[in-house]
Order: structure tokens, then sequence, then C-alpha cells
């Protein structure tokens, strides 16, 4: 009796169910390419992060710059007269942006070099403002009219008038836009 269950532990290994070397090497395959597409996806959904990120600090330096003059901020002792502003700078790599008070010339509604320079942020080497029309954005106080300026003086939004300003990843090629219109609303909108 002991032999014929000797003989049948001995079948029952020598009649194992293993892989073959084809259906192992179909397996990695699969894996490979499964594991290719999701480490792919990541880094899009990381760049698309970053240019998420970096287009929600803009709307939300732009909305400061927007309460600062609404709330009747005060810089060395005084409300600036000519409001609060955001000056973009696509001439510097990595381009940048300034948060400023416009206190040099404030009735040209336009960032000068005297202004005074609350903020600046540097935005990172992949994301880029792409070809701003407008240099500055001004938020006059006590109630806040809206002025854009190319370089020639500011001229106030009114009635549907907007301000884009697109920001590009540039690996990725993902584009989004902050947007301001007449009434001060300010928002983050992506492009397709």
């Amino acid at each position: 009796m002991l032999n014929y269950f000797v003989k049948l532990k001995v079948s029952k290994h020598s009649n194992n169910q293993c892989f073959t070397l084809v259906e192992l090497m179909v397996v990695i395959a699969i894996t490979v390419l499964v594991g290719g597409a999701i480490f792919a996806n990541m880094r899009s959904g990381g760049r698309s992060m970053d240019l998420n990120s970096a287009s929600e600090k803009m709307a939300g330096i732009i909305k400061q710059a927007q309460m600062m003059a609404l709330s009747g901020k005060q810089i060395d002792s005084s409300r600036p007269e000519g409001g609060y502003g955001v000056y973009f700078d696509n001439s510097t790599v990595p381009n940048s942006y300034k948060l400023f008070a416009n206190t040099s010339q404030p009735n040209d509604y336009e960032y000068d070099i005297d202004d005074t320079e609350i903020q600046t942020i540097t935005l990172s080497e992949e994301v880029r403002i792409v070809d701003p029309s407008q240099t500055s954005i001004i938020f006059k106080p006590p109630y806040g009219p809206i002025y854009i300026s190319s370089g020639e003086g500011g001229i106030p939004l009114t009635g549907a008038d907007r301000v884009l300003i697109l920001l590009q990843h540039l690996d990725a090629n993902f584009y989004n836009y902050v947007r301001v219109n007449s009434q001060g609303e300010i928002d983050v909108r992506k492009t397709e």
C-alpha cells in the first residue's frame, strides 16, 4: 500500500503544470506594454498638473492685485493712486510676472521700472507665457476699474472686453489661459 502512495506522489510531480517559455515571454511583453502606457500617462498628467498649477497661481496673483486695490492696501503709509497690477515679462527665460503698486506715474496705468515691486514670480522652465498682447493689468482703487497696457499707456476694459494670458507647457504642448473680464472675474480655462 505504501508503494501505491509513493507512485501516486511521484506521478503527481512528474505531471506538473508549468509555464512554457513562450507563455512567460508573452506575460512579460504584456506587462512591459501596460507599464509603459501607465508611465507615459503619468508623465503627461504631471505636465498637465504643472501647467494647471502655474495657471492657478497666476490667477491668484491677479486676484491679489485686485483685492489690494479694492481694499485700499497701503504702500509706504499711503494708498497708491494708480492702483495695483501684474506685469507679464516674457522677455526673460524662464518667463516671470510681477505684482506691483502703480506708484511712479499713477495716471499712465502701466508698469514702469520705478513702480513699487511687491513680488516677482518666476515660471518653471517648462512653462512659458505665450506672447501676451498686453504687458500689464492694473486695478485702480477705489472701485477697481481694470486697465490693460501693452506699453503705451493703459486703456480700460469695458463691456464684453476681456484679457487672455496664454500659458504653454513646452514639453507636452498643453495650453491654459487666465481670463480677466471687464467685470473683474478672473478664472483659468483649458484650451482644447
